[in-house]
């Protein structure tokens, strides 16, 4: 199965008998046989005709709205999951404060553990870095997790062990002109934050879509606190993959060159090749030109495509697969029948 991303604007999307095409003008610039299509992912100013749209809700093929510079808009949503027993269990749980809690602990522990992983594979690699005093840092926080008292006390150890872990992401670039400090979040200030803002949207894509898809409601959830719009649910299960997918191909992309500075466009830059300042763009002070966005596509797309070991089937899936048995087991413990969540571990 493939997922086909949509960038170039002004593009029309069609349906021609069982395929879809993308068109500009009187060209056609890809044919999509649908047999073989999971998803398609749309960026910026792409048309798409009521027929296209009809039949891609037809088949359940996900389709997927993002700006121009990938912040996620939305997705069509066909008939919603007929799985509504999963749907009145997710709140019977998540209405006992300690079930919430415990899940919240698992989801936390299993993001440390895995971002201590990471720190310890640079640590390893990287001459210099010299990272044992994070390491330590981490496993400490690991260890007061079981002596939390409650959600807001758990969200706190998160926080810090997020700024000590990020602080020893930093030394993981092989490159002196790469400048990471530390996260910065809205607005990313650099390419750095700027690929791992976007990474994390894109794999927020891949979780929002899977908990859909198997039938839980995105809005509820245990560690994100349940708040009007947003989709706590697979904000929550996508914190054990952050160090496992997005940070590691970060490290990569830079230090094997995969994108450079020009790759890149500031907001200067980038008003004076628009016709109107959008919002989106200066909320931007960084972000990908539109081969940069190609190619990070392709890293992507190669990383999520990737197969390991899954930890409790004991079967080889790619990361995408991945996620979705994760999701799985996640519904298993809701409904009682495994007695607690196992979040993946990064190896």
């Amino acid at each position: 199965m493939t997922v086909a991303y949509v960038i170039e604007q002004g593009a029309l999307i069609v349906k021609e008998g069982e395929r879809i095409l993308i068109k500009k003008d009187k060209s056609i610039l890809h044919t999509l046989h649908t047999f073989k299509l999971e998803q398609i992912v749309i960026f910026g100013n792409v048309f798409i005709t009521p027929s296209a749209i009809s039949y891609l809700l037809k088949l359940g093929i996900d389709t997927v709205f993002m700006s121009k510079n990938g912040r996620y808009k939305g997705r069509l949503q066909g008939p919603y999951s007929k799985n509504i027993s999963l749907r009145q269990k997710q709140f019977e749980k998540f209405a006992d404060p300690k079930f919430c809690f415990n899940t919240a602990i698992s989801i936390v522990k299993g993001k440390i553990i895995n971002m201590r992983a990471l720190l310890l594979r640079v640590n390893r690699t990287k001459k210099k870095a010299s990272l044992e005093e994070h390491i330590l840092q981490l496993k400490q926080l690991k260890a007061r997790i079981e002596d939390a008292k409650n959600i807001e006390e758990i969200r706190g150890i998160e926080g810090k062990a997020s700024a000590i872990y990020f602080d020893g992401f930093s030394k993981g670039f092989a490159s002196e002109t790469i400048t990471f400090t530390k996260r910065v979040r809205r607005p990313p200030t650099d390419p750095v934050n700027a690929i791992l803002s976007l990474g994390y949207t894109f794999l927020f894509n891949e979780l929002l879509g899977a908990v859909s898809m198997i039938g839980l409601d995105p809005y509820l959830g245990a560690l994100h606190a349940v708040e009007y719009g947003r989709a706590s649910l697979p904000l929550d299960l996508m914190e054990e993959w952050r160090p496992v997918i997005i940070d590691p191909l970060v490290l990569s992309i830079f230090n094997l060159k995969i994108l450079g500075k020009d790759d890149f466009i500031t907001f200067k830059e980038a008003i004076k090749n628009s016709d109107e300042l959008t919002d989106e763009l200066s909320d931007m002070p960084v972000r990908l030109t539109n081969d940069g966005m190609r190619k990070f596509i392709a890293q992507f797309e190669r990383k999520m495509g990737q197969k390991i070991r899954h930890h409790l089937t004991g079967t080889h899936l790619n990361y995408r697969d991945c996620i979705r048995e994760q999701i799985r087991h996640f519904s298993r413990y809701l409904r009682g029948d495994d007695p607690e969540y196992k979040p993946i571990p990064f190896k």
